[in-house]
């Protein structure tokens, strides 16, 4: 009966052994921390990523707080919904990030809902965009709050 007790106590040991060596040898999952430049070009690929798909309510989470504060979500869907422009694409031709300020560079693609202008097809032009960081996140910075 010892015996029985002996070896079940060495094999709890030995599966806890076992199980301590597995957690500790492990690789460990590293940490990267990534640049805020990185952190805000993902950032505006998003916005931008549902500009053109036209998922204004989805857009509008990546306005600045102060421009919400002025503008509610559903002035801001209707406003966007009904602009007679088609976003097409984007290119980021510069971004640069300081502190809580971020400047962004873009080639913009449009198209105008307007049947006369819109034979002309695909339109483009440069255009800047102002993001800020405020409580770790960034956020656009809309023309109407400047």
């Amino acid at each position: 009966m010892e015996v029985k007790k002996v070896r079940k106590k060495i094999v709890i040991i030995l599966l806890f052994l076992l199980a301590l060596c597995i957690t500790q040898c492990s690789p460990k999952r590293q940490i990267i921390k990534e640049d805020e430049e990185t952190v805000l070009r993902r950032r505006v690929q998003e916005y931008w990523s549902y500009r053109i798909k036209g998922e204004w309510d989805k857009c509008y989470s990546y306005e600045s707080p102060d421009y919400k504060e002025k503008i509610k979500i559903q002035a801001y869907v209707n406003q966007n919904a009904r602009f007679p422009l088609k976003w097409e694409g984007y290119d980021i031709l510069e971004l640069w990030a300081s502190g809580e300020e971020g400047h962004i560079k873009l080639d913009v693609k449009y198209r105008y809902l307007i049947p006369k202008i819109q034979e002309k097809g695909v339109f483009g032009r440069i255009t800047g965009e102002r993001w800020e960081k405020k409580d770790g996140q960034w956020y656009r910075l809309s023309e109407e709050v400047n």
